[in-house]
């Protein structure tokens, strides 16, 4: 299998410069929030408070337990390729939790793009959505249960190139 894998890697290096699946058609920016009752201590450094005016968002949606902390886990801005996954891991350092995008079409003349976005923990794939995603907009996507609360991933993209 490592063969297979690193004869795919040789190939798409010889071919990447001309490969237009590798083109940057935008930038996307995620992030992992994480809603408790619990104390969040114990999720380590590099854990920050949301600002009350998020916080008072999220304790607006439903299908959300009412926690009473509401913390970011993690964030990144990452490249989007028009013609393959672009990964993105919003928890520095940790690949326990990771996100894929893929542009799936882009909506003419507005600064919308459809994107299939899939949440992965432990190298599983556990949770795929399929949105329209407006520059400037963010979308918040209810993730799994996780310790004492619920993940909460936030996808808005940043810009979008013109064609």
């Amino acid at each position: 299998m490592r063969v297979l894998a690193l004869i795919y890697l040789a190939l798409m290096a010889v071919a990447g410069a001309q490969d237009p699946g590798k083109e940057v058609i935008g930038k996307v920016r995620t992030a992992v929030l994480f809603g408790t009752n619990g104390s969040p201590e114990s999720l380590g450094d590099g854990v920050v408070p949301l600002r009350e005016e998020e916080v008072a968002k999220l304790k607006k949606v439903a299908k959300l337990e009412p926690y009473k902390t509401f913390v970011r886990l993690g964030s990144v801005e990452q490249d989007i390729l028009k013609g393959y996954k672009s990964w993105a891991q919003p928890i520095n350092g940790s690949q326990a939790l990771m996100l894929t995008f893929q542009p799936q079409a882009s909506i003419k003349e507005s600064r919308k793009l459809r994107l299939d976005v899939e949440y992965w923990q432990k190298s599983k794939m556990t949770l795929r959505w399929d949105r329209v995603f407006e520059v400037g907009k963010r979308v918040y996507l209810i993730g799994p249960r996780w310790r004492d609360g619920n993940l909460i991933v936030t996808v808005e993209l940043v810009n979008l190139k013109s064609k």
